[in-house]
């Protein structure tokens, strides 16, 4: 009977023991600092973000996912590649096709692309950031942060 109940309780301790140790790393992703030279940051600022608070927001940026080092921004990932379609109205752009990510990809040299969207309303700025590779066409991980203007925070 003993034995048994030892049984069972390994039986149930072991996918708990797996999930506990998986589970936590997929969590924590896109906590950890990316590498500058194989990832490119594609900043996407909508109308409505003030243009003064652009070298912040990229500061911001730089020291969460960079370890305060700066990367290689993808100025080109929304200017080039544009490819038309049937009636020529619709249009993919940047690295949310895997066409142009891999060629992006080639000529900036990466392996992986942080996209950084950034909306303002009012005195909060939603910043959505989303890592891509080159495997994958989802993104790896995707995250939305709301952070307040630098001078609110004083």
């Amino acid at each position: 009977m003993i034995y048994f109940s030892a049984h069972k309780r390994k039986i149930l301790l072991l996918p708990a023991v797996i999930i506990s140790t998986v589970f936590p790393l997929s969590i924590t992703a896109e906590e950890k600092p990316l590498n500058i030279q194989t990832t490119a940051v594609r900043y996407v600022f909508t109308q409505s973000v003030e243009r003064q608070l652009y070298p912040w927001l990229q500061e911001e940026v730089v020291n969460i996912w960079f370890e305060s080092k700066i990367p290689k921004s993808c100025h080109i990932c929304d200017n080039v590649y544009r490819y038309p379609t049937d009636n020529g109205s619709v249009v993919t752009r940047g690295v949310q096709n895997m066409i142009n990510r891999k060629r992006l990809a080639a000529i900036l040299e990466v392996k992986e692309f942080l996209t950084v969207l950034v909306r303002q309303s009012g005195e909060v700025l939603s910043v959505e950031a989303s890592l891509h590779n080159l495997i994958k066409e989802e993104p790896l991980w995707a995250k939305v942060f709301e952070w307040s203007k630098p001078w609110n925070l004083w």
